[in-house]
């Protein structure tokens, strides 16, 4: 990855680069490992991999121009917000916390598309990004009876469809969202909704609806975080879990079947080099993959030696952080 001048990222809604530096200066504090800052990084602040690089570079690297004490080392504000703000937090100076989003005239849509999912025999769409991820915000917390919780996840599951699919077709034909783009950053929040949803459903004992909404999220994160293999990996297996838990093995082996055709290739990628971050999650799904495979149809000298040369590219990068 290069970087230039303009070193600005695209957050998540309701975030900032204020609470972006509180999260990185309290894991820095308590050693909270890599892998799980970058979890947060790439999920809660729906930064893209390299972005989550640049940022933890960019609040180290103003934390050391604030311990220079030297006021000509303050970042630029505009091309280099998050050093800016760490500089700033360092030497005990006001940043601008989070915004209020959703908005409140974005809470109150939310609200009444829920009380009148209550009372409605259909589900009614909404292409507000800030109204679908409210109101799935609501409709998990809902302590509604179960017969009206069930209408208000399905209003939620559709508001969160209709809001990515009109995402999606803005897309074009781009096969997916530029890494780090607001394209990409709505795909993060949707897909995060949509497996909230997801496990309200699973919790209920809805096994039809928790695989719909898988489907939803496997949607979502192969047509707008497509580029990502750690992404597409963690949402083919998902259903591919689901689905076998549901007793239909052999569907979620098919499943599985698809991370390891497309995933192999990394094996050759990484060949010579050793992979980092999202590719060993990626690899880390392949190795998933091969194992859900051999439980339904047991071994076989092809996936034995995937799995051995999958693990030898693993050990490599455990060995190397």
């Amino acid at each position: 990855m290069e970087w230039t001048d303009d070193m600005t990222v695209c957050l998540a809604p309701g975030t900032s680069p204020a609470s972006l530096v509180a999260f990185l200066r309290a894991a820095e504090e308590t050693g909270t490992g890599r892998r799980a800052v970058l979890e947060v990084l790439t999920e809660r602040f729906a930064l893209s991999f390299d972005d989550a690089r640049l940022a933890l570079d960019r609040v180290g690297g103003g934390a050391v121009r604030a311990a220079s004490m030297n006021p000509d080392n303050e970042p630029d504000a505009a091309k280099d917000p998050l050093a800016w703000t760490s500089y700033r937090v360092a030497l005990g100076l006001p940043v601008t916390g989070d915004p209020d989003w959703p908005s409140p005239a974005q809470r109150a849509a939310a609200a009444a598309l829920l009380e009148e999912a209550k009372h409605a025999d259909s589900t009614r769409g909404t292409e507000d990004l800030g109204v679908a991820i409210e109101a799935a915000r609501l409709a998990v917390a809902s302590q509604e009876q179960e017969d009206i919780q069930y209408r208000l996840l399905l209003q939620a599951a559709t508001a969160v469809s209709v809001a990515a699919e009109a995402r999606i077709d803005q897309l074009g034909d781009r096969p997916c969202a530029p890494a780090g783009s607001q394209e990409w950053v709505d795909g993060v929040v949707l897909a995060g909704a949509a497996r909230r949803i997801t496990a309200t459903f699973a919790a209920r004992g809805d096994a039809r609806n928790e695989e719909r909404s898988l489907a939803l999220v496997g949607r979502i994160v192969t047509r707008m975080l497509g580029q990502c293999p750690a992404f597409v990996g963690r949402a083919m297996l998902d259903s591919a879990r689901c689905i076998q838990r549901n007793g239909e093995p052999e569907r979620g082996a098919r499943f599985a079947d698809a991370v390891v055709a497309d995933f192999t290739r990394l094996l050759d990628e990484f060949a010579d080099e050793t992979p980092v971050d999202e590719d060993v999650l990626a690899l880390e799904h392949l190795l998933t993959a091969i194992d859900l495979i051999t439980e339904v149809r047991g071994e076989s000298a092809e996936l034995v030696a995937l799995r051995e040369r999958t693990r030898q590219v693993l050990g490599r990068a455990a060995a190397a952080s």
